[in-house]
């Protein structure tokens, strides 16, 4: 997989510095192009609820200073990724949208090969409006691959691969493995299966893969659930990175994504990469 054009959500949080930072380290590396994106969702904006009797004047007031602040956050994350771009020379583009996020941003990632945003807040400009609403709605349309940033930018030595040994959780990894984003990781392999003997046989297959492409990987089989033991495993073994893959399609939708997956981007800690 080649790394040529990256979308990042500018969304005027405490993680959109780190967003820029991670996306222009990928995009130097990797000679990509960045296309940075802010999306005003105006209507969201302006719906301050049922507003009682004589309150009007202040949920106007409300309204207008949701709207101030958004854009006044838009173009302060704007400025912060020009300047980044131009000091490294790289190509990039800006796109000023408005409407939904969601629509929005599912037509704007068919055109690029990552993504970038942060893990809890994509576009919500600060103003605490449900902040992974957009992001868990990507995650569950598949629109992938995809990096989740955290608060605190970190260097990408050690990525912890959850594997769940289903065909979209293996495309996962490989897309991941093929992508090279990092040079000279370190790989560890978690499986959390009901039979640590199988769970066994599918890192055996997994590691060789991993091994094909120049990397060694740890291995690790738990019968734990994978809803806890990810982050234990990610904190215990001071992980960079958390690469998720989904299961069956429906089973991940329905199921996996409202516990597992929903679990890990509402309580990691590092960034996360997700594909399928």
């Amino acid at each position: 997989m080649t790394v040529k054009r990256i979308l990042l959500g500018l969304g005027g949080t405490d993680y959109t510095p780190v967003a820029i930072q991670r996306a222009v380290e990928l995009a130097q590396r990797h000679q990509a192009e960045i296309t940075g994106v802010t999306i005003m969702d105006a209507s969201r904006l302006r719906d301050v609820g049922s507003v009682p009797a004589g309150a009007a004047h202040a949920a106007r007031a409300l309204r207008e200073h949701r709207l101030e602040v958004s854009r006044q956050s838009m173009q302060d994350a704007l400025e912060s990724f020009r300047e980044a771009c131009d000091r490294q020379n790289l190509p990039y583009g800006v796109q000023q949208e408005r409407g939904e996020p969601f629509a929005l941003m599912t037509n704007l990632a068919r055109y690029h090969d990552l993504m970038v945003f942060g893990l809890r807040g994509i576009f919500d400009y600060g103003l605490g409006l449900d902040p992974q609403d957009t992001l868990t709605r990507l995650v569950r349309a598949n629109v992938r691959p995809l990096i989740a940033v955290s608060r605190e930018y970190r260097p990408i030595r050690r990525a912890l691969l959850a594997y769940s040994g289903s065909p979209e959780s293996a495309k996962t990894i490989k897309r991941f493995v093929q992508s090279q984003l990092w040079p000279n990781l370190e790989l560890r392999l978690l499986t959390c299966a009901r039979s640590t003997g199988d769970a066994r046989a599918l890192l055996a297959e997994m590691s060789a893969y991993c091994w094909s492409h120049g990397y060694e990987p740890e291995t690790e089989a738990s019968d734990a659930s994978p809803k806890t033991r990810i982050l234990a495993a990610a904190l215990e073994w001071n992980a960079d990175l958390i690469v998720l893959g989904n299961g069956v399609r429906n089973l991940w939708l329905n199921r996996v994504l409202g516990s597992t997956a929903l679990h890990i981007i509402q309580h990691a800690d590092c960034p996360l990469y997700l594909a399928q």
